[in-house]
């Protein structure tokens, strides 16, 4: 059996084939266009049409808020322009293949928990620091959501001063905007030892560490695993987040949690895509059972 999962991102759009294993079979990576989204279902098709197998039905990620019950989106503050019609329901009318969705943390949350650097974990945060910062939180073993997509951590206030958010003080887009240059470039030159953009990264990622401690107390994970495009800084950001937690966390247990770099890099959210199709499916035969 094969499925088609979807990542949608503030800069990409990953689409691939994959099968229940979370093996990649084939992918296909192109610029988000927030002007065009008629842009995800025709990658949707092209993927589809290349496969040369059948395709069971597809999970696609989006940056924002969704209604896990409806499969409708509430809001894409990285996709402004997207109407809400991009839902659940319209996706399969566009590629007649059965869709779901869901907020694009939760599923790199589960792919990481499932194929990655969790594996073995039973209480676990994700957190994404790209365009956006976003989380998704692993309790019991399971993704943890209600009716709608939970851990919005990228909005929660951290500096209440100049009531300045998550996102906007630790993200790959604070640390551009501190830097004047891209992400990338900036970590290619703390990786060479530049001074200057290694405290570019540290204050930025200082930030990571306050957001990441309230949701060690709120979650009591033990592991925190770190993702986006902000990790590819490896200890450069992780060594100020175990830091914020070692010295503020106190005798709470979230100064014990370990903080780990994510495994699946730019696929977690397209393994976690299967493992979300595999949940569902589960349950759905556990209600079956039960009725």
């Amino acid at each position: 059996m094969t499925i088609l999962a979807c990542d949608i991102g503030g800069t990409h759009l990953r689409v691939a084939l994959c099968d229940l294993s979370g093996n990649i079979l084939l992918k296909q990576v192109v610029r988000s266009d927030d002007g065009d989204p008629e842009a995800l279902p025709r990658h949707m098709r092209t993927v589809i049409d290349s496969a040369g197998v059948p395709v069971s039905g597809a999970v696609v990620g989006l940056p924002g808020s969704i209604n896990y019950q409806t499969g409708e989106v509430i809001h894409l503050p990285h996709l402004p322009r997207w109407p809400r019609t991009v839902s659940a329901d319209w996706l399969s009318q566009q590629v007649e293949l059965e869709v779901l969705v869901a907020n694009d943390a939760d599923l790199a949350a589960l792919g990481e928990h499932r194929f990655g650097a969790g594996i073995g974990s039973i209480d676990m945060v994700y957190i994404t620091a790209s365009t956006g910062v976003g989380a998704g939180v692993i309790v019991g073993k399971k993704l943890l959501h209600g009716k709608l997509s939970l851990a919005e951590a990228g909005h929660t206030i951290i500096d209440f001063v100049g009531m300045r958010t998550f996102e906007e003080l630790g993200s790959g887009t604070a640390l551009q905007r501190l830097a004047g240059d891209e992400g990338p470039n900036v970590t290619a030159k703390a990786h060479e030892g530049d001074p200057e953009a290694i405290r570019q990264i540290r204050e930025v990622a200082y930030a990571l560490g306050v957001g990441a401690l309230n949701l060690a107390h709120i979650f009591s994970p033990e592991l925190i695993v770190i993702g986006g495009g902000l990790s590819r800084a490896s200890d450069i950001v992780l060594e100020p987040i175990r830091q914020v937690l070692r010295e503020e966390g106190g005798s709470f247990p979230a100064s014990q949690v370990r903080v780990v770099k994510a495994m699946n890099g730019d696929d977690a959210g397209l393994k976690g895509a299967v493992a979300y199709w595999i949940d569902r499916r589960n349950l759905g035969k556990q209600q079956v059972n039960m009725s």
